[in-house]
């Protein structure tokens, strides 16, 4: 559920903290573009070597184990990158730094924590120990 309320002021914010912000988000957002890219090139490199060579026993299996990793992490950081893209959008339309679930501050604390969070620590909790918002 997103609050409609009218665009605020950055959850009080002073504009150095929030370049700070915006500033690691950005530098996580290109670190975690580049990892994608050499986990996708990793596993092409992989795809191509078992497909191109017979694999059969524990070889194969830990071949087929490597993808599966490797998969995982290109989910997890693509789920991550997708959190980055929303806080910086967040920033642009002036709703950073206030939870998307019930419009309070996130929490200044919470932002240097995590800066891509959209919850504050409440939403969070109800989130995680009960399955959903």
């Amino acid at each position: 559920m997103t609050v409609d309320t009218p665009l605020r002021a950055q959850a009080g914010l002073e504009a150095e903290t929030l370049a700070e912000l915006k500033h690691r988000l950005l530098a996580h957002r290109t670190e975690l573009l580049g990892r994608e890219d050499a986990l996708r090139a990793r596993l092409a490199a992989e795809e191509s070597a078992t497909t191109n060579t017979f694999v059969a026993g524990a070889e194969g299996g830990a071949a087929a184990e490597a993808d599966d990793e490797v998969i995982a992490m290109l989910h997890h950081d693509d789920a991550e990158l997708a959190a980055v893209t929303a806080a910086l959008a967040r920033m642009q339309e002036g709703q950073y730094g206030w939870c998307t679930h019930c419009g309070e501050e996130i929490g200044r604390a919470r932002l240097q924590a995590l800066p891509q969070a959209e919850l504050c620590i409440a939403c969070q909790d109800v989130l995680e120990h009960r399955g959903a918002l």
